[in-house]
């Protein structure tokens, strides 16, 4: 059952980047943010249902067709928690773990720590362009359909749920 979830929520998530990108690319500087789960995703955005809802139909179409480098985002939220997960491991290491350590030995290791922190952000674009094309998302929706929308205004965004149903 919790691999099913997963496997619900890595399409899903694969479905809203597909959108997200055919949708920046049809309306240049529009805010859109987007979150998955196992029963859809939900869209924060300035645009309307009637803008989003064909364009999250065409996505679902293309990645049925075979256009899984739709399912990658470089704005996705994984690029983030990859960045920071790597920045902070190598913060930690750059300064050193000792506990009875000086401040001026803290402030002697601080190039240590920026520099291995730079290379950390080099290496976390492409950890999380990995991260999404083999955990975070799954680009076969062969047996996924679109089934219903839900949209009410949130904070002066329109906030556009979509569900999705997955079958065998």
């Amino acid at each position: 059952m919790i691999a099913a979830l997963i496997h619900n929520i890595r399409r899903n998530h694969a479905l809203e980047h597909a959108t997200i990108t055919l949708l920046s690319q049809k309306y240049l500087g529009e805010q859109i943010v987007g979150i998955s789960g196992p029963i859809g995703f939900t869209f924060y955005t300035t645009l309307s249902t009637e803008e989003v809802v064909p364009i999250a139909m065409k996505a679902l179409q293309q990645l049925k067709a075979g256009k899984e480098e739709l399912r990658i985002h470089p704005n996705c939220g994984t690029n983030l928690v990859a960045t920071a997960v790597l920045t902070t491991l190598a913060a930690v290491i750059g300064l050193g773990s000792s506990k009875k350590r000086s401040r001026l030995e803290c402030l002697q290791r601080f190039p240590h720590a920026v520099l291995l922190s730079a290379v950390a952000i080099l290496a976390s674009r492409p950890l999380g362009i990995w991260l999404q094309a083999y955990v975070t998302t799954e680009a076969n929706l062969k047996n996924t359909e679109i089934t219903t929308i839900f949209t009410d205004r949130w904070y002066g965004l329109h906030r556009i749920r979509i569900y999705t149903r997955h079958s065998a």
